[in-house]
């Protein structure tokens, strides 16, 4: 169990869909639809610190026929998986064999402190993204501006700068931002659209412009994919909005229209004039950035608002336009 941050192990003796008894269990599941029941006997945290949980995720990987793809690996990003999920350990680590007493019953000094992470947090909280917006972004998003932070700061401890550190922590910056357009533009064109556009099954994935003179069968539409559309096909959207032959972006967004003119205007001129889409793709082909260091933390600043109202606040911000309006004046 993990938010990114901490990392639980549990010793799992039954899963059934049987509801149990009411004293087995917490109040809080009372009335939900809850479809899978875990029966745990022992309990323990191994992490409380973000780039150890990121470590241990890394040699975790899916290979089994419980689904039908596989990952190397695992992070937040790791698309198309649902939860909870069965994974299998590279290192195929054994934590509650033979033990005299429960490890939940014994002391555990990482209860008592607390790992890197909780302060980036609050920074990213209190100083960077105010605390309305931070908690509308998505909990692998915001775990993962955490994690980003840890890494920048670790990149400066040193006499030289850690340019490795440096490029992994904004990288992950970048790969929020990809996630966060997903959960935003992607995620309302699969709501209004999504039964008439398509999507490429094969990675990486492609938004046709129309599916008309294509091979269905390599296809699959919008509304069943559960995968990541690149920052690069997004810009494609947000430099045309006749994209689509069938449809108008325009018309789709009626409803969302500041959000809309913000991707239209502001985003995609952020996205073309700071170099965001090149960087994006160096990074993920595993390329030399050519970018100077002081470049590179201009790209977390342009992001997370350092300097400025910031990417991440004004995406919310105008997505969530009637939300944080109603919140305001309750």
């Amino acid at each position: 169990i993990t938010d990114y941050h901490y990392l639980w192990v549990a010793k799992v003796d039954d899963v059934t869909q049987e509801r149990p008894k009411a004293s087995e269990t917490l109040p809080f599941y009372e009335g939900k639809n809850v479809e899978v029941w875990f029966k745990i006997t022992d309990f323990d945290l191994i992490s409380n610190d973000a780039s150890l949980t990121a470590k241990f995720l890394t040699e975790m990987f899916v290979d089994n026929p419980f689904y039908p793809y596989k990952l190397k690996e695992l992070n937040p990003f790791s698309s198309g998986i649902r939860f909870p999920m069965i994974v299998q350990d590279k290192l195929d680590r054994t934590y509650f064999k033979d033990l005299p007493f429960p490890r939940v019953t014994g002391e555990n000094p990482l209860l008592e402190e607390s790992g890197q992470g909780m302060e980036m947090k609050n920074i990213s909280q209190t100083f960077v993204i105010p605390e309305e917006n931070f908690k509308k972004l998505p909990q692998s998003i915001r775990s993962q501006i955490m994690y980003a932070e840890i890494l920048l700061l670790e990149s400066t401890t040193g006499v030289r700068r850690d340019r490795v550190k440096l490029e992994e922590a904004i990288h992950t910056y970048m790969k929020c931002l990809e996630v966060l357009l997903n959960m935003t533009v992607i995620n309302h064109l699969k709501r209004e659209e999504g039964h008439r556009l398509y999507v490429t099954k094969e990675a990486p994935h492609k938004l046709l412009r129309s599916p008309l003179d294509k091979d269905k069968k390599n296809l699959m539409r919008l509304k069943d994919f559960k995968g990541v559309i690149s920052l690069s096909q997004i810009k494609m959207i947000l430099d045309s909005p006749g994209f689509f032959d069938s449809i108008s972006m325009d018309y789709v967004f009626r409803n969302r229209k500041k959000f809309w003119e913000y991707c239209r205007i502001e985003l995609r001129h952020t996205i073309k004039n700071e170099s965001l889409l090149e960087m994006k793709i160096a990074f993920n082909e595993g390329l030399h950035v050519k970018a100077h260091d002081r470049e590179l933390i201009l790209v977390r600043n342009i992001l997370l608002g350092v300097g400025g109202k910031g990417v991440f606040n004004d995406i919310v911000e105008n997505y969530y336009a009637d939300e944080i309006r109603l919140e305001r004046t309750a």
